[in-house]
C-alpha cells in the first residue's frame, strides 16, 4: 500500500471475536480479553480512499499486507501470492476460502472437505462407493443408499407404502401421494383446479395450466414460439423443438440414431425406436401382445385390435357396419365400403 493510504483494522470478518495483539505476538479473544498464542484469525482492511475496494484478510500476525502480494480476479476474488501457507489461497471478495474441485475444466467450488469427496464421487466417479441392489438378477448400482431404497421399492416394490384410491370400485394404487392425488383429479374430478380456455366461443378446460397453454397455441395460435428448420430451402417449423428435431431426422438425416434389427439374416434399420418395436413384433413375433377371439370354438389370433374387429365382424358378425347398394331394386349389402365401391363399378355401371 502506498504511505497516504491508511488502514483500518477493527472490521472483523462475520462471526470473528478474534482481533491482532498490539504487539504483534498473537491474537486477543474479545470476548475473553485474552491473548491466544498462535491462533490463525482474520483482520479485514480495507483503503480509505477507496470506498469501493474489496477487503482483505490476513491471516496469522498484525503485519500489513502489501499490494503487490494479492493477485485480485475478475470476480472480486483474490489470491494471496506472498510466502508461507497463505500462498496460493484462493479467496472471496468477503476473504473466505474458495475450495475448488481440481479437476481439470470444473468449475465447481465447495464448501468443505465433505462436500468436495461427495461432489467428486458424484461428478467424476472418484473414490466412489458403490451400492449395489441385491435382488437376483438385477444389476442396478447407486452412489448414495437411499436411491438404492428408492430403486427397490419403484422397481421390485420392496418396503413400499400404497396409497390407494378411496373411490368406490377403484382398485388404482399409486406409491408416491402426489401420483395419486393427480389420479383423483384425472380419473375422478377430485380437488380439480380448471383452467378454462378464455377465448370468445372456446368451452375448453384444462387440469394443468400447461395443457391450457398449449391449447391456445395449437389452437388458437396464441404465444407460439414457432420452432423452425435451420436447413437451406426448408420452409418447416413447428410449435414444439422436440417436433423439429424429428423433422431433421427424418427428412434431412441430421443427429440420427439408426434402431437397426439384430436378428439373423435382417438389414432392417429405422430412425424411430417405435417403428423397430413394430418391425420385431410383425415379423419376427418378438415381444408382440396377441389379441385373442373369444368366440367360442375359434382360435384366432391377431397383433392389433383393429384386425381383431374386422375379424369378428367379417366372420361372427359382430359390430358390424353394413355397407348397403343405394341402387333401385339392389338388395347388395357389404361389410367393407371398398366392396361396395366395386360391386356399384361391375353392376350399376
Amino acid at each position: 500500500m502506498s504511505g497516504n493510504d491508511s488502514v483500518c483494522s477493527s472490521q472483523l470478518a462475520p462471526g470473528s471475536n478474534v482481533v491482532s495483539s498490539p504487539g504483534g505476538g498473537g491474537a486477543v479473544d474479545t470476548l475473553n480479553n485474552e491473548v491466544v498464542s498462535g491462533v490463525v484469525y482474520q483482520k479485514l482492511s480495507f483503503r480509505t480512499d477507496d470506498v469501493n475496494a474489496t477487503p482483505i484478510t490476513v491471516h496469522g500476525d498484525d503485519s500489513t499486507v502489501e499490494e503487490d502480494n494479492l493477485e485480485y480476479l475478475d470476480d472480486g476474488s483474490f489470491i494471496f501470492a506472498g510466502g508461507g501457507a497463505r500462498r496460493g489461497l484462493v479467496r472471496d471478495k468477503w476473504g473466505n476460502i474458495i475450495r475448488t474441485c481440481g479437476i481439470a475444466g470444473c468449475q465447481y467450488k465447495i464448501g468443505g472437505t465433505i462436500d468436495k469427496k461427495n461432489h467428486k464421487a458424484a461428478k467424476h466417479r472418484i473414490d466412489v462407493v458403490w451400492f449395489p441392489c441385491d435382488q437376483v438378477g438385477c444389476d442396478y448400482k447407486a452412489k448414495q443408499a437411499d436411491s438404492i431404497k428408492r430403486h427397490k421399492q419403484m422397481i421390485h416394490d420392496i418396503d413400499v407404502r400404497w396409497h390407494h384410491c378411496d373411490q368406490d370400485g377403484c382398485d388404482y394404487k399409486a406409491k408416491k401421494a402426489e401420483n395419486l392425488k393427480r389420479h383423483k383429479a384425472d380419473v375422478h374430478d377430485i380437488d380439480v383446479r380448471w383452467f378454462p380456455c378464455d377465448q370468445d366461443g372456446c368451452d375448453y378446460k384444462a387440469k394443468q395450466a400447461d395443457h391450457l397453454k398449449r391449447h391456445k397455441a395449437d389452437v388458437h395460435v396464441i404465444d407460439v414460439r414457432w420452432h423452425r428448420c435451420d436447413q437451406e430451402g426448408c420452409d418447416f417449423k413447428a410449435k414444439q423443438a422436440s417436433s423439429v428435431k424429428l423433422h431433421k431426422q427424418l427428412i434431412h438425416e441430421i443427429d440420427v440414431t439408426w434402431h437397426h434389427c439384430y436378428q439373423d439374416g435382417c438389414d432392417f434399420k429405422t430412425k424411430q425406436a417405435s417403428d423397430l418395436k413394430k418391425h420385431k413384433a410383425d415379423v419376427h413375433d418378438i415381444d408382440v401382445r396377441w389379441h385373442h377371439c373369444d368366440q367360442d370354438g375359434c382360435n384366432y389370433k391377431a397383433k392389433k385390435t383393429v384386425n381383431l374387429k374386422r375379424h369378428k365382424a367379417d366372420v361372427h358378425d359382430i359390430d358390424v357396419r353394413w355397407f348397403p347398394c343405394d341402387q333401385d331394386g339392389c338388395d347388395y349389402k357389404t361389410k367393407q365400403a371398398c366392396n361396395l365401391k366395386q360391386h356399384k363399378r361391375r353392376k350399376h355401371s
